[in-house]
């Protein structure tokens, strides 16, 4: 009978290991997200820390979003940007989501068509600042004498391509890009979202555009 017992004990022991055994590969090889999300996080605390810094604790800021459901990274960065911008200051947020359909071109840092902004900008003249986290656009001299106010841009962009000519216009004044000063400053090995995102990323303002390599200016 104590042989059987101890049998019995032994078995559910070992099923009790499988099913803590699969539900760990569901969840670390499944359900876990398949991008750095520490590194997303902390583009979204950028992009507010940046915010803050240009217009100071309070301001009424327009929000260039689009729909994240086929963007887990997107909507990371919008979460952590919305939680940081309200410890930040007391801000006036509206969001102002474009229409896509038909469009694939929209991601994380880039996909902004000239038209969409120009829209954006005119259909909110008081805005004291335009916040893009799907890139910044190409703009021809006649769109950017359509706009007759000039609110402050932020942008984050996967591309430095048009950024000098948009500093130059004095259209933008803050963007976040992909990494293209090299090497990168911090560890090898990063584990802080800080560190994650120095190695990825870096913060180009208007005194900064001399830095641009050459061949990714227009």
């Amino acid at each position: 009978m104590a042989l059987n017992k101890k049998n019995s004990w032994v078995a559910t022991g070992s099923v009790l290991s499988i099913i803590a055994s699969a539900v760990w590969i569901y969840y670390s090889e499944f359900k876990a997200p398949k991008y750095n999300v520490s590194l997303q996080q902390r583009i979204g605390e950028v992009m507010a820390e940046q915010t803050a810094k240009l217009l100071g604790p309070k301001g009424r800021l327009v929000l260039l979003t689009i729909p994240t459901g086929g963007d887990p990274e997107l909507q990371t960065q919008l979460r952590a940007f919305r939680r940081a911008l309200k410890k930040l200051g007391d801000y006036d947020l509206k969001e102002h989501e474009m229409d896509i359909k038909d469009e694939p071109k929209y991601h994380a840092g880039g996909g902004l068509s000239s038209r969409k902004f120009v829209r954006a900008v005119k259909n909110h003249p008081k805005a004291d600042a335009i916040i893009s986290f799907i890139g910044a656009p190409r703009l021809s001299d006649e769109e950017i004498a359509e706009i007759a106010t000039r609110p402050k841009f932020i942008a984050e962009s996967s591309s430095t391509e048009h950024l000098p000519e948009l500093f130059a216009k004095q259209i933008l004044q803050v963007a976040v890009v992909s990494r293209f000063v090299f090497p990168a400053p911090g560890p090898h090995k990063p584990k802080t979202p800080q560190e994650w995102f120095d190695k990825r990323c870096q913060i180009v303002t208007a005194s900064a555009v001399a830095s641009i390599p050459a061949s990714d200016q227009p």
